[in-house]
């Protein structure tokens, strides 16, 4: 008992010590005013498979900005789509003529249609986008500014879940925000482990020069972190600080999708070798798994109790300084009220859904995710 407690103690000890670094960090960042600059050195990049209704609505947000800040061209990526999604693209084509688009003919998969239209970019900087994504409203000036005359390889952007008003989506909405604060912290500190494909911006030239010394291209998942990992040895990786970078996506509206969605996410850890990431992810875990199995530790020996609550109490407070002060920084509101329910649900999907995610493989719009090298 004396053993067990004393790796909890220490194992309690790293990861508060662990957030609260990361919350010190976050606060210590700051925004910085952009450059005015043209797009002309961009593309957004978009694959899609059977999106009609999201591209219209991402199209609905896209526009006014590339007509306000011209320059920058657009390659949509048909991944074999079954709905109306070609057709839309279409008459978006019509109209524009800064628009291309594509279909994947002999690949599948959104690494696939990244790398597809990454061959036929011709800027130096590439956005990728997910199609289910709306971006802020100066998000495509704010992005040109960053990107202008940079030398850096990776921009770590950020991602809103949201906005939502159903429970499941506000719980998502807040939960994210703790991925955020690890996202940006760990890369401001020059240890990125996360980035997300569905806002992510990078140099054409480094994904080039990396492209061929890449291993994991016949795993269809992984787009963002695969590439993440290629280019963090260059040390040419950087957070953007800058809230109107943000793209928002929408929750998922059932448990079974986000039950899915977080194991498609938690799977392609395990073929990341990303020392960060796997203590970040390993830490995470355990601290979660202390916190499960201290609950029933405490119902089985009251005498423990006041120890769990102290413990739980803890990681409340070191976890909710750094969800606020993201949520903050993204005018997120109800974060607090939201947070509290959140505590006495997260240890528990925070340690099955890992374990979950190392037998089970993952669908995606009717495919099987391949996530191992």
């Amino acid at each position: 008992m004396v053993v067990l407690l004393t790796i909890i103690l220490l194992l309690t000890s790293l990861y508060l010590g662990w957030v609260i670094w990361l919350y010190t960090i976050w606060r210590a960042s700051k925004v910085h005013a952009p450059v005015p600059a043209s797009a002309e050195h961009l593309t957004i990049i978009i694959p899609f498979r059977d999106e009609a209704q999201t591209l219209q609505l991402l199209w609905n947000a896209l526009l006014p900005q590339l007509q306000s800040v011209p320059g920058a061209a657009v390659i949509f990526i048909n991944d074999h789509s079954t709905d109306d999604s070609a057709e839309v693209i279409s008459h978006f084509e019509k109209d524009y003529p800064f628009i291309l688009s594509v279909a994947q003919r002999e690949s599948h998969g959104k690494k696939a249609g990244v790398d597809l239209g990454v061959e036929l970019a011709k800027t130096d900087w590439i956005t990728s986008l997910d199609a289910d994504t709306i971006p802020d409203e100066q998000w495509l000036k704010h992005l040109a500014s960053h990107t202008y005359g940079s030398n850096d390889d990776l921009f770590i952007l950020p991602l809103h879940i949201g906005p939502s008003n159903s429970f499941i989506g506000k719980l998502q909405e807040v939960e994210f925000l703790s991925v955020m604060g690890v996202t940006a912290s760990m890369a401001i500190s020059q240890q990125p482990v996360l980035c997300n494909g569905a806002n992510l911006c990078f140099r054409r030239e480094a994904y080039l020069e990396v492209r061929s010394m890449r291993t994991d291209m016949h795993i269809t998942s992984g787009d963002d972190l695969f590439l993440l990992q290629a280019l963090k040895a260059r040390n040419r990786v950087r957070w953007i600080h800058d809230p109107n970078v943000t793209v928002h996506t929408s929750p998922q509206t059932s448990w079974q999708n986000l039950i899915a969605q977080r194991l498609r996410w938690m799977g392609k850890t395990v073929s990341i070798e990303n020392r960060s990431l796997q203590i970040t992810a390993r830490l995470t875990f355990l601290m979660n798994a202390i916190i499960v199995v201290g609950l029933f530790m405490a119902i089985a020996q009251p005498l423990t109790l006041p120890w769990y609550i102290l413990l739980l109490v803890s990681k409340t407070i070191a976890d909710g300084l750094l969800i606020t002060a993201v949520g903050k920084w993204m005018c997120i509101k109800q974060v607090k009220r939201f947070y509290f329910v959140l505590i006495f649900l997260y240890p528990f999907y925070a340690t099955l859904l890992p374990i979950t995610s190392m037998i089970y493989k993952p669908t995606w719009k009717g495919r099987t995710t391949h996530i191992k090298k």
